[in-house]
């Protein structure tokens, strides 16, 4: 749950610090998945099926990466 949690708030700051270089799509997703998993973190169950949620979350880290990278390399 703890890793959980800490991967909530990762991704949050992610989201803060890149939010309006996203899309509206990519932070429509981005939301949607972190809305999930902070549901998912204030649950009581101990075993969380994650699978899918777990691969948007990867995209949308991908995605931004990708984003940041792109502008970084253009701006030298």
């Amino acid at each position: 749950m703890h890793s959980l949690e800490n991967t909530v708030a990762t991704l949050q700051k992610l989201r803060d610090g890149y939010h309006s270089q996203l899309d509206a799509r990519d932070r429509a997703e981005f939301d949607d998945v972190l809305d999930q998993l902070t549901k998912l973190s204030q649950s009581e169950k101990r075993h969380l099926p994650l699978g899918d949620l777990a691969l948007r979350g990867l995209r949308i880290i991908d995605n931004t990466l990708r984003l940041v990278t792109n502008l970084t390399d253009l701006m030298k």
